[in-house]
């Protein structure tokens, strides 16, 4: 059993191998603090994240039950935050404590640089996040908040996606898609067909995000800061233009009346390189294909891999795939407290049974 230590001033309760170095950052999921694990000769740095109050809510108990589960699943990709450890404390300063691989800032922070970002740069990024997606999506997972902010970059210029809070894995059928349940995604990168309440969806979601992103790395501001619902819509229509009436009667979608009806075939698409001048074509070519009404008509993350748009920085040997799908657990259907702290128990044992077999080999 570890020997844990307190940390009254940051409320942490944590294995006496890691000292707690300061407070990152906090929110309502709980606090964000930077530690060293002592027992490393190279006084590895690492972010551990505090979830508190978890043990009497429901909904935290499933969110980090799946979190641990995907991010078990997930271990081993370099485009990926690595989970180092976790533990769960019960009695002093309860809550679950995970640790995470540190990087240095997140690529919302980058953007923002007033530093020159050359097509190099945007192809490079890119592409580091399209690895990742490709071992996300090859497990049948849909990370469904995929934003800058969720992206960490550290100083040599490595991307590795983030928070999976969210993602959800989907059946082994080709045509699977999750069942909506309530608004998922930030808003400006939130798909159509999420905004639309559109029943079920699939990967799809995840390429409309990272449409948007590689349009923000060009542009350096948000490209679809809509205020509301209705104002995310009015957004997409007047970059992209109204979609085609056959597509919404074909996928059910009821439009918001007001103001999005009364902008209806007043917008044409916009030139994505009259909005570009300085992109190369081909990275305008890969923006208009991901940024598509219909979710069907998007790349998927394999054939935007292959575009010509990323031959430059592109490795097809380095791109893995994740080792199996990822299976459905029962915390999705339970919503009995008790039963889902001893899920999370399990988790938690099981992952730290893995660790203590051995290193991951990064793929």
């Amino acid at each position: 059993m570890a020997e844990f230590e307190t940390y009254k001033d940051k409320g942490f309760h944590v294995p006496r191998r890691y000292k707690i170095v300061k407070e990152l950052g906090s929110g309502s999921y709980g606090t964000v603090c930077l530690v060293i694990d002592t027992k490393d000769d190279r006084n590895v740095k690492l972010a551990v994240k505090k979830i508190s109050r978890i043990f009497e809510n429901p909904i935290l108990l499933k969110r980090a039950i799946r979190e641990l589960r995907l991010m078990t699943h997930l271990r081993g990709n370099r485009h990926i935050v690595s989970l180092v450890d976790v533990h769960f404390v019960k009695d002093t300063y309860p809550g679950l404590y995970c640790f995470q691989e540190l990087m240095d800032w997140d690529l919302t922070h980058v953007l923002f640089l007033p530093m020159q970002l050359l097509e190099f740069h945007i192809q490079s990024f890119f592409y580091q996040i399209l690895q990742g997606l490709k071992y996300t999506h090859s497990a049948n997972i849909i990370h469904r908040d995929l934003k800058p902010g969720n992206i960490l970059v550290d100083r040599h210029g490595t991307l590795k996606i983030a928070d999976f809070g969210l993602a959800r894995g989907i059946t082994a059928s080709p045509a699977a898609s999750c069942p909506i349940t309530n608004y998922v995604a930030t808003r400006w990168y939130r798909a159509p067909e999420l905004l639309l309440r559109e029943k079920h969806y699939g990967k799809e979601v995840d390429m409309w995000a990272v449409g948007v992103i590689l349009g923000e790395m060009y542009g350096r501001r948000p490209l679809l800061p809509g205020k509301d619902t209705v104002g995310q819509m009015v957004r997409i229509i007047d970059l992209l233009g109204e979609p085609d009436k056959n597509l919404v009667k074909q996928r059910g979608w009821k439009l918001p009346v007001g103001k999005v009806h009364l902008l209806f075939g007043r917008f044409s698409p916009v030139s994505w390189g009259e909005l570009y001048p300085f992109a190369l074509p081909a990275g305008v070519q890969v923006l208009e294909m991901l940024l598509q009404w219909d979710p069907s008509a998007r790349l998927t993350v394999e054939e935007t891999l292959e575009h010509q748009f990323l031959a430059p920085v592109r490795d097809p040997a380095g791109e893995g795939s994740a080792p199996g799908l990822f299976e459905f657990g029962p915390e999705e259907t339970c919503d009995s407290i008790r039963a889902l702290q001893r899920m999370l128990t399990r988790e938690v044992r099981r992952f730290q049974g893995e660790r203590k077999a051995g290193p991951v080999n990064i793929k």
